[in-house]
């Protein structure tokens, strides 16, 4: 058996580091003295921990270095390589994107630090009301595509003319990527009831007085819109009237530069009381 030291020095590990795949049960000891707390490895433990470095190098998280560990599916492993060079291809892509832009402010030498906030124009009306369909979802932000290509095809399937395009509603305290609780709507003219999905709901939202502004670009940078509206709420004496949603009037189905994206948010607002 090996020392740990010993064992570090062969599969290039810190002490530190094989300690913490013991806590995490990627890699554990064969035995830990009792009187000492020393631990020691066996020459086949070897093999798991230079599968797990490479495993690392191919960008796999911790609990998915233990799923595959763990499990005898050549099948799963396979699903879980194919999806991982899909997630760098599209990382890739975005690096590219970035690059891009970098060498773009190079060229017209803009000075990141000196540019002003861009500034918005924000509207003020009154929103009839409107039935739309409606599904609350947890799902990874990048699904979001996804998930409303899969509604106007249900949509077709169940004879609701859809009318206009998507809306998102974020009940998230805090942006959580992977776990994002999403209402997404879409207005529509004509339901069939006994076809909607049980997933579904149809509702409608009721006349309101709504604060709204355009964002163009990326989503990257959305919340400064958000911003101006908060500002602007603030500023003329409004509050909110219920949760802010976005309007995706022009996004990635369109197939054009991230710098296109049209998104419109809408604050519903109602007049603060007077003292």
């Amino acid at each position: 058996m090996y020392t740990i030291s010993r064992f570090s020095q062969l599969c290039k590990m810190s002490t530190r580091m094989l300690r913490h795949y013991d806590k995490e049960e990627l890699l554990k000891p064969v035995h830990v003295d009792t009187t000492n707390g020393y631990r020691y490895y066996e020459k086949s433990q070897l093999e798991t921990a230079l599968l797990i470095n490479k495993l690392k190098e191919y960008r796999f998280s911790l609990p998915e270095i233990r799923t595959i560990l763990q499990s005898s599916d050549s099948t799963l492993f396979s699903k879980m390589i194919y999806a991982k060079i899909n997630e760098i291809s599209n990382e890739m892509s975005r690096y590219r994107q970035i690059i891009e832009e970098m060498q773009e402010l190079i060229e017209k030498k803009v000075d990141l630090k000196q540019a002003e906030r861009r500034s918005y124009d924000i509207w003020l009306g009154m929103r009839n009301e409107i039935s739309v369909v409606s599904q609350r979802l947890q799902i990874n932000i990048d699904d979001m595509d996804t998930y409303i290509d899969f509604f106007y095809d249900k949509s077709k399937e169940s004879n609701i003319q859809l009318q206009g395009v998507p809306s998102a509603i974020f009940f998230d305290e805090e942006f959580t990527p992977n776990h994002c609780d999403i209402e997404i709507m879409i207005p529509i003219i004509h339901r069939n009831d006994e076809k909607i999905s049980k997933e579904w709901q149809i509702k409608k939202l009721p006349k309101k007085m709504v604060a709204t502004t355009l964002h163009i670009g990326s989503y990257d940078y959305i919340g400064y819109a958000h911003m101006a509206l908060e500002e602007w709420t603030e500023h003329n004496g409004y509050c909110l009237d219920g949760p802010p949603y976005e309007t995706y009037l022009k996004g990635s189905e369109c197939d054009c530069h991230v710098e296109e994206y049209v998104t419109q948010i809408s604050f519903p607002v109602i007049k603060k009381a007077t003292q």
